[in-house]
């Protein structure tokens, strides 16, 4: 609209220079006659020829649009994740297809595990069979175009903010499936690392499909042979449930799949009725605790170390000179039993006596040495005893700085030091009396895949009795250095699994345990073809992600270690509620631009008969 009023504005200037009363003032000064009326009612048609001609030409330069914006059609987008096919017949992905039919239009947006354009023909031979519903790419794509949209979903999008956030001129179609009976494990919580003879916590989400479900039970099978059983009680649609069992290990070193298996009368959907991890079974114990000197320290550490950073740990105490007793039962147990534990262990934390039976030298895993602060001298007579306190001031940079960067040092109790720490790289320093010299009082080491965590000090307890922000910082800082040192404890290769169970469609999450920083993988799948896979550590970091595999059981080798890995059916066969469709308002949508003025030739050709007509009427007027 503005292009044609400057057109307009430009081109009454221009006629009004050419026939405005000056030119009118002018023409009769130079013929030195009034000029007859006549005349003057001649000069107003020709002006008006003159402005519309100005106007056109004027119109053409500006780029004005030869008539209005047309609203355009909206892109149809297809959901053509594997969620379609769960507990149906195919009815809702034949309705899908049809409603993107009535559409009209020869392509649509797919999405999934990406989005690309393609044809209604196409979709309807591939099929849905992606592992992943993202919808927030294909918006993106339709919004690079300038384009509304009619999503075409069944209301489980893997990010339902994309789906609740459509544009103006957009709607959904949700299409409702008829309800079936179906019972999915959804999550599995399990070690991925245990020792023989152990018996180790599973706990398994389960989730209820769009019927009730009456009763049901749940299977807990290792490598295909039942370890324990749960009876279920019904669940409501779409209930969610955490079960939880105590699965026994047989002994001996292996490596085991650990499968949960639900099942439920009349259920329709067998695809996600189970869900496998591997379980590394070792012939040594996951982390042994020693402790020459136990005191409330202990306590809290071993309970951080079993609960929040979850791993299988064994206590032992000494509670007098050559007297033992295992934590938690109390039972003597001999010293070289102790010794021979602590050998074995995958990761070792010493308290007390670091240099305690020569262990921590003689052994190549994990380990923590913690050197409690020394019993303060007695005082002397009319004396006040003050202990010396020393307060945290801050975290260097080092492998576990991201995690203790925000712990609130200015707030934490004070703590008391024991032996100066010197070896390795830095991880916490401390002032005493908030005024010394900063002084270490925690470092890590890592050489040759074996890392070494050293604290000095006593007093950690505190913080989780004051409670609050104190207790945050103690599970912080524990857990950033038990996690930290048994990552390199795993299944005798470089790199292990961060997360289990895995998903197609899902990357694989991979954690270091070596000091490689490039560690090359070869994959057999269990039809028998062999890839290779090149994991980057950049910058230092432990982690890195790999792209998603298909589902199946693959054995993983690096030199001569290997480990299986299995890949489960996506998350798409897990079932959901399905949101409602969200209301979009319509004011607003886009729309095409006119096409410009200066694309079509009728305009030229207008401007030139119109300045022609002029010059002969002007000529006929008697006008030069």
């Amino acid at each position: 609209m503005i292009p044609w009023l400057l057109a307009l504005a430009g081109a009454v200037v221009g006629a009004w220079i050419a026939y405005g009363p000056l030119a009118l003032a002018r023409a009769q000064e130079r013929s030195g006659l009034a000029l007859p009326v006549a005349n003057r009612a001649a000069r107003v048609g020709l002006g008006a020829l003159r402005g519309a001609a100005y106007l056109l030409l004027l119109a053409i330069l500006l780029g004005a649009p030869a008539g209005r914006p047309s609203p355009l059609a909206p892109l149809a987008v297809l959901d053509v994740s594997a969620s379609w096919q769960r507990a149906n017949d195919g009815s809702a992905w034949r309705a899908a297809l049809d409603s993107v039919r009535s559409l009209g239009g020869d392509s649509v947006i797919l999405a999934g595990d990406s989005a690309r354009i393609g044809s209604l023909d196409q979709a309807k031979a591939v099929g849905p069979t992606d592992p992943n519903s993202r919808l927030q790419p294909a918006l993106d794509l339709a919004a690079a175009l300038g384009r509304a949209v009619v999503l075409v979903t069944d209301g489980e999008p893997a990010d339902p903010t994309a789906f609740t956030r459509l544009g103006r001129g957009s709607r959904a179609v949700v299409l409702e499936r008829a309800p079936a009976i179906d019972l999915a494990v959804a999550d599995v919580e399990a070690p991925s690392i245990a020792t023989g003879g152990d018996t180790i916590d599973v706990h398994a989400t389960l989730v209820a499909g769009a019927s009730a479900v009456r009763a049901g039970s749940l299977d807990v099978l290792l490598d295909g042979s039942s370890a324990a059983r749960v009876a279920l009680a019904p669940f409501e649609p779409f209930d969610a449930r955490r079960v939880s069992v105590r699965v026994p290990l047989p002994r001996g070193a292996r490596g085991l799949i650990l499968s949960l298996a639900a099942s439920a009368p009349d259920d329709v959907e067998g695809r996600n009725d189970t869900l496998s991890a591997a379980l590394d079974v070792t012939d040594r114990p996951r982390a042994v605790f020693v402790s020459t000197a136990p005191d409330l320290d202990v306590r809290e550490a071993l309970r951080l170390l079993r609960g929040a950073v979850a791993v299988p740990t064994r206590g032992y105490l000494r509670v007098a000179p050559n007297v033992w007793r295992e934590e938690g039962t109390l039972a003597p147990i001999t010293q070289a039993e102790v010794e021979r534990r602590a050998r074995e262990a995958g990761m070792l934390v010493l308290h007390g006596d670091t240099a305690w039976a020569g262990v921590a030298g003689v052994r190549r895993g994990a380990l923590v040495l913690w050197t409690p602060a020394p019993p303060p001298a007695p005082p002397r007579a009319g004396e006040i005893a003050r202990p010396v306190e020393w307060f945290l001031q801050r975290a260097p940079a080092s492998p576990l700085s991201a995690s203790l960067d925000a712990l609130p040092f200015d707030s934490l109790p004070p703590l008391a030091l024991g032996e100066p720490v010197s070896d390795g790289v830095p991880v916490l320093e401390a002032r005493m009396g908030r005024a010394g010299a900063a002084r270490a009082i925690a470092s890590v080491g890592d050489g040759q895949g074996a890392r070494t965590v050293r604290v000095s000090g006593t007093g950690f307890a505190a913080w989780v009795q004051r409670g609050g922000r104190s207790a945050d910082a103690f599970a912080a800082l524990w857990g950033a250095i038990f996690d930290w040192a048994v990552a390199s404890e795993g299944a005798g290769s470089g790199v292990r699994l961060d997360t289990d169970p895995i998903r197609a469609g899902e990357p694989l999450q991979w954690r270091r345990g070596g000091p490689d920083s490039l560690v090359t993988l070869t994959l057999t799948g269990s039809d028998g073809r062999v890839d290779s896979l090149a994991l980057r550590f950049v910058g230092g970091s432990d982690r890195t992600d790999s792209p998603a595999l298909d589902e199946g059981l693959y054995t993983v080798r690096e030199g001569d270690a290997s480990f299986r890995l299995v890949v489960n059916p996506s998350r798409e066969w897990v079932p959901q509620a399905p949101l409602a469709a969200p209301a979009v308002e319509a004011a607003g949508a886009p729309s095409a631009p006119a096409r410009p003025l200066r694309e079509s030739n009728w305009p030229f050709v207008a401007a030139l008969l119109l300045l022609c007509a002029e010059w002969l009427l002007r000529r006929r007027a008697g006008l030069r």
